[in-house]
């Protein structure tokens, strides 16, 4: 595309060249039809008519034409030359929009897969530093040269083409594509006539006549479709016009049998290729929002809009060198079969809920709060004697009396299962134990925010940010937005979480069980804990998420959701991050994947440990070395780079996807964390949470912790900022970041069980951040999604400053917690309380409990 700038030129030059160089029989009409544009002058369409009709050849050519005023008899078109040419009025008419479209970074219409905008925003970031822009002069110079045509020469260009188009016949059409007609030599129009249907073409004439008379319903459209707007250079690459307005059209035309049709937003596109060049160019597209007649498809638009660019000599090329194609969107009015079938197994839920809190509440709940009454007159009832109230108690209450309550059978458990009441008390309950590990409530609140601002940066990036370039320029030279670069470090601070629990917790249930566990339920529980509700959410996503929206910006198409037709199957036996890696089905899901692999593993580590500190040691061992041994040698081999953007290393860094789907996912790359967070937890099992330390060393180590994980977060700001590393540096890196990191989260959670955590620990167990870290889990499943919802549903493009971001970001934060309350007590929590129904029957203590609750 470097000949771009010379196709503008060419275009420009053109364009001029039609207007200056027009027949002398038209140089009258011409002139009289310039005053048409004039805002104090309002011609009708009679008046244009008549001027058009001065002669008697453009009176046979209009009667042939395909579109018929109001003050002319109507002539069906036939199979001639004069009805393909109509419609290359579009041509000029529009060109000086069309040409001077926007660039987009992505596809609307097909919405990048997680990796995919991962890729993306990497790649934009690293290329902030460097003039990655300048692909936008070529838009600029066709703007500019465009826009130097005044009106009525734009005017006089389009009366030329009529004329000039409308010679000769054309044979009727053989069903090839506009493509395939050009390649056998047709002329543009004939190509138009073979492959566009013949009331798109009548309509799309409509359209120009009434614009011509100041029709409101045509100002209208006119005013909808997008506009060059400054800032391109600056990455303002989205002109998505007025999608609301735009469908908001109705037009009265003359065209007999369909004389009516609505507006229809479309998006025209011309691929140019990318900005940075090589393999991993960033794609770079022009895009503009038009309003189009709704008559006319995706196809038919896309047949004009070639036909524009092919009746010029100097964008030929661009036909050969881009993809010039239109995309309408598709507003869907009634539910497909997937999407019924999901609702149906919705409203089952909502069934199941209002039955089980109805029962609950009317044969659980009311029984206690009567007694409680009771019991609350009993001891708070006298009056000092100024009244007769303590006189109507009954004399002797029995504070001991249990309420009688009907005997609840399975049937009637699995109903209760699904109370909003109870499960939503203990969602809000801040009640922990005495031995509750508390700060992991706080640190799994921390982390989960900390993955959705890095995600409330990616996204907007990849959505259509309207500034991007400029933006990233400014904030990757911050040393504060290195936190951001290195955000994926939250997610180890999750596998250390969850290798600590799983080791102390179970070797807390071999001690109390003389070393005996029931590894059946041991996996089960596991599996039955995440599964249900992660099915779910897919399930929902999947089916209805394409009904949450509409607009310039909604995808038709999105991997990250289409790609679960062919690849549910991976997620649910959990081995997404191992097969088909380029097909994933909710991208985030990659986490779990690795959270159930290094679970199934977790015996190999706490067993040993049980009967021999020295054998627990050495599998210890085993797996560090592993999960460290890996990742160097991946990086050397595939040049890996230490961060997230391919520029941080020297030499020429392994493509974005590779990175992602060979090395960022892998469970080999990914366990060290998990290992370092099982020796804390054997650590804690083994101490009994008790840590006796001067506080020159408890400080000693707080510094050494704090200082690690600082160097983690901000060390590589100059590889991000044009200083890379070597490749040897590189692979040392990747080697031992994450276990690094993981020793550092474990020192925390060590440091406040045993007493030394100070102020530290005072915020991580905060009573009020229980609830938001039982969350979490729905959390990670759902912000993503409501970053599409959000962004997607733009009619502008999102404009990215501190403010805004930070304003996103809260905004998602909230909304997220929102839908992840609902979540859990529709999907997650319900199955929680069904496995102990189903697979822990035991009455003696399910009375225990209920006469417990009962007191």
């Amino acid at each position: 595309m470097s000949a771009l700038p010379d196709v503008s030129v060419s275009l420009v030059t053109t364009l001029t060249k039609q207007v200056n160089e027009g027949g002398d029989s038209q140089q009258s009409g011409l002139a009289a039809e310039t005053d048409l544009f004039r805002l104090d002058v309002r011609p009708t369409v009679k008046e244009q008519t008549e001027e058009r009709v001065s002669s008697e050849t453009e009176q046979e050519r209009l009667g042939a034409g395909c579109w018929s005023d109001s003050d002319l008899p109507y002539t069906k078109p036939t199979m001639t030359s004069s009805t393909t040419r109509h419609p290359s009025l579009l041509l000029i008419a529009i060109t000086t929009v069309i040409l001077t479209a926007s660039l987009t970074i992505t596809d609307a219409q097909k919405l990048p897969s997680s990796h995919e905008r991962f890729k993306l925003a990497s790649e934009a970031l690293s290329q902030a530093n460097s003039d990655t822009f300048g692909k936008y002069e070529d838009i600029l110079m066709i703007q500019s040269g465009l826009m130097q045509l005044s009106v009525p020469q734009l005017q006089k260009a389009i009366l030329q083409s009529i004329q000039e188009l409308s010679d000769g016949g054309v044979a009727a059409g053989e069903g090839r594509s506009f493509q395939e007609s050009l390649a056998a030599g047709e002329s543009a129009g004939e190509a138009v006539q073979n492959t566009t249907s013949e009331l798109c073409l009548n309509h799309t004439a409509e359209v120009i006549v009434e614009l011509l008379a100041r029709s409101g319903w045509a100002m209208q459209m006119l005013d909808a479709m997008g506009k060059p707007s400054p800032g391109i250079t600056e990455g303002n690459i989205m002109w998505p016009g007025g999608y609301k307005q735009c469908l908001k059209v109705r037009a009265n035309t003359s065209v007999p049998l369909h004389p009516h049709f609505s507006g229809q937003y479309c998006t025209l596109r011309v691929l140019l290729g990318g900005v940075a060049g090589g393999a991993s160019a960033i794609p770079v597209q022009l895009g503009i929002g038009i309003c189009a007649p709704d008559s006319c498809s995706s196809m038919d638009l896309t047949v004009l809009i070639n036909s524009v660019l092919a009746s010029f000599n100097a964008t030929q090329q661009l036909l050969k060198t881009a993809s010039v194609y239109a995309d309408c969107v598709e507003v869907k009015s009634s539910l497909d079969t997937k999407a019924i079938v999901a609702v149906v197994i919705c409203s089952i839920f909502l069934f199941f809920i209002v039955v089980g809190t109805a029962i609950d509440i009317l044969l659980v709940q009311l029984p206690k709060w009567r007694m409680e009454d009771k019991t609350h007159s009993s001891t708070n009832g006298y009056s000092d004697g100024y009244g007769d109230q303590g006189e109507r108690l009954p004399l002797l209450v029995n504070p001991d009396a249990v309420v009688k309550t009907p005997k609840i059978g399975i049937s009637t458990k699995i109903f209760l299962a699904f109370s909003v009441y109870t499960n939503g008390s203990k969602l809000l309950s801040t009640k922990q134990t005495s031995s509750s590990l508390t700060c992991i409530h706080g640190i799994r609140f921390l982390s989960m925010t900390w993955v959705v601002l890095g995600h409330a940066f990616i996204f907007p990036i990849t959505a259509g940010g309207m500034n991007t370039g400029p933006y990233l320029q400014e904030v990757i030279k911050r040393w504060s937005f290195q936190a951001i670069l290195n955000a994926t470090v939250s997610v180890d601070t999750f596998f250390v979480l969850s290798g600590l629990l799983v080791a102390y917790l179970s070797l807390k249930e071999m001690k109390k069980n003389s070393g005996k566990i029931n590894w059946f339920m041991f996996f089960f529980h596991r599996f039955w804990r995440l599964t249900p509700a992660y099915m779910l959410v897919i399930m929902v996503y999947v089916c209805l998420s394409p009904y949450w929206g509409e607009g310039p910006f909604w995808p038709s198409a999105n991997p990250d959701r289409d790609n679960c037709e062919s690849s549910w199957w991976a997620n649910l036996l959990y081995i997404n991050n191992l097969a088909n890696t380029d097909k994933q089905c909710l991208a985030q899901s990659w986490y779990l994947a690795n959270d159930m692999q290094f679970y199934i593993l977790s015996p190999l580590i706490f067993v040993p440990f049980y009967f021999s500190p020295i054998f627990g040691a050495v599998s210890s061992i085993i797996f560090l070395l592993i999960t460290a041994i890996v990742p160097g040698a991946l990086t050397m081999k595939d040049h890996f780079p230490p961060g997230l953007l391919p520029n941080t290393v020297q030499g020429n860094a392994t493509n974005q996807m590779d990175f992602m789907n060979d090395f960022y996912i892998k469970p080999y790359n990914r366990m060290g964390p998990y290992v370092v967070g099982m020796l804390a937890g054997y650590f804690l099992y083994r101490t009994d949470c008790r840590l006796r330390i001067s506080k020159i060393v408890n400080l000693s180590l707080w510094a050494l912790a704090t200082g690690c994980a600082l160097a983690l977060l901000y060390g590589l700001y100059d590889a991000y900022n044009g200083h890379p590393v070597t490749l040897p540096v590189s692979a040392f890196y990747n080697a031992i970041n994450r276990q690094v990191w993981g020793a550092c989260v474990a020192w925390v959670v060590i440091a406040c069980v045993t007493g030394n955590g100070g102020f530290v620990n005072t915020i991580l167990s905060w009573s009020a951040l229980v609830p938001l870290s039982r969350l979490t889990y729905c959390i990670y499943l759902l912000h993503i999604m409501m970053m599409e919802l959000y962004l997607l549903n733009l009619n502008t493009a999102f404009y990215m400053d501190d403010l805004n971001v930070v304003m996103f970001f809260l905004g998602i934060l909230v909304v997220s917690y929102m839908a992840a309350t609902v979540t859990s007590l529709a999907f997650e929590t319900p199955f929680m309380v069904l496995e102990k129904v189903l697979f822990h029957p035991t009455p003696k203590d399910d009375k225990k409990e209920i006469e417990a609750d009962q007191k």
